[in-house]
């Protein structure tokens, strides 16, 4: 009948054609010839790390970084002199809003935009006078106080009856 036994590659071989010397030898030299699945892994991370490098390097040069503003926020706060007119405290106002945007520039230049709010004190009140947001650009384009700020409409009024006779003192 049939043979149940199969004869292993060498009792195959003809008689005197070993290629293998010892067991050990024809189990290193399949490993050798495969690679493991520790082979396919280190590829794969490999072929991983240089395909999302190139798809980052590529987006990079593509797309320009988003930009962001910094803004520098300042408040000033002023005395009112004894007998000081509106108008003279109104221009000490902006004189200092002007120093105060060009500082905030000056000393820092990833600084776009600047917000200074002017507040006065006077007899124990104190009252916004005026407000200046400008960005670089449009500082850079026209340094005047005056083009950019928002005066507060009621700081006059506030202000002329902070004098101790109006108030009643």
């Amino acid at each position: 009948m049939w043979s149940t036994r199969y004869q292993n590659r060498a009792q195959r071989l003809p008689q005197g054609s070993h290629q293998w010397h010892s067991p050990h030898a024809r189990t290193r030299a399949r490993r050798r010839s495969r690679p493991g699945w520790q082979h396919s892994l280190i590829s794969a991370g490999v072929a991983a790390l240089i395909g999302g490098t190139g798809i980052w390097l590529t987006e990079a040069l593509i797309a320009p970084q988003a930009s962001q503003a910094y803004t520098s926020r300042l408040d000033l706060f002023l005395a009112r002199e004894g007998g000081e007119s509106y108008d003279t405290l109104l221009r000490r106002a902006e004189m200092a809003a002007r120093a105060g945007a060009q500082r905030s520039f000056d000393q820092d230049l990833l600084t776009t935009n600047v917000s200074v709010n002017v507040v006065v004190e006077s007899s124990g009140i104190t009252v916004p006078i005026l407000a200046l947001h400008v960005d670089r650009d449009e500082w850079r384009a026209r340094p005047e106080t005056y083009y950019w700020a928002t005066y507060y409409r009621t700081a006059q009024a506030l202000l002329s009856g902070s004098s101790p006779n109006t108030l009643g003192f």
